[in-house]
């Protein structure tokens, strides 16, 4: 199911929506393209809830009828994971139901998407009836807003794009270099050996693989950290840094790292202005 993506958004290509398919008992991954971003449906006995909403409104309407295809139970919540397009700018589709987001995600759309209708700043349980899902917020770090999903039966945590399997994660200038690890502790903390992650782009990933991003991710905010201690101007920083990932995946990282780092410790800052 696909449909030419319209002038003017954030996307290239063609937008489509691959085959649900159900990964645990009345829960379904599906691939929302071009971006290959996850959806996930979970379903109770009286309603589902819809994990981020594609890129566009019109690709959260195709959205809407793939999932008619999947379930006859009633689709009442939607939540999205952070406000990055890829994620939430289908919103516009879903204005008959519930729509859940972070707090912070509203100022980050663009005009002409809506905001969620309930907006969360910690934690929130949804009841769909023989079914909990919980949604919270463990702080900030691949953007202010990040959202973890959380289905307690199932021993499965919706991610969003605090983790990566398809490629290594990203920083970009809305990114909180020095905040994701430990917010990827209390992602850790909330699995167990059997638990899955389901990332925002990926297959679903075990608790080790996310400890092992968690180190990773903590690596980047620690060069950052050792690069702006040593006096390194930020504009060098990128090419004079050992980093963890590929440098293109943390470039976006850089301009945010080094100012919250001089907001908390202005002597950093003030080692990068040039000797007299």
């Amino acid at each position: 199911m696909s449909v030419a993506e319209p002038d003017g958004t954030s996307g290239v290509g063609t937008i489509g929506i691959g085959t649900w398919r159900e990964f645990a008992p009345r829960i379904w991954i599906a691939v929302a393209e071009p971006e290959s971003a996850n959806l996930g449906l979970i379903a109770g006995d009286d309603g589902c809830l819809l994990v981020d909403c594609g890129s566009n409104a019109e690709h959260g309407r195709l959205i809407r009828e793939s999932i008619a295809a999947v379930t006859s139970v009633p689709l009442t919540t939607v939540v999205v994971t952070h406000a990055h397009y890829d994620h939430a700018h289908g919103l516009a589709a879903f204005a008959d139901v519930t729509t859940i987001a972070h707090e912070s995600v509203s100022d980050a759309l663009p005009a002409g998407v809506p905001a969620a209708s309930r907006e969360l700043a910690v934690a929130a349980g949804i009841d769909l009836g023989g079914r909990r899902v919980e949604i919270a917020h463990l702080g900030r770090g691949h953007t202010a807003g990040d959202l973890l999903v959380v289905v307690p039966d199932a021993e499965l945590v919706f991610a969003g794009d605090l983790i990566e399997s398809a490629a290594p994660p990203s920083w970009g200038s809305d990114s909180f270099p020095h905040e994701w690890p430990a917010t990827l502790d209390g992602l850790v903390g909330l699995m167990t050996e059997t638990s899955r992650a389901v990332p925002g782009h990926g297959e679903p990933v075990d608790r080790a693989y996310v400890f092992e991003q968690r180190g990773r991710v903590a690596a980047v905010a620690g060069e950052l950290q050792r690069l702006a201690s040593s006096g390194v101007p930020q504009a060098e920083a990128l090419e004079r840094g050992e980093w963890a990932y590929p440098k293109e995946q943390v470039a976006g990282g850089i301009a945010p790292g080094y100012a919250q780092l001089a907001a908390e410790h202005p002597e950093i800052g003030r080692r990068q202005l040039p000797l007299a």
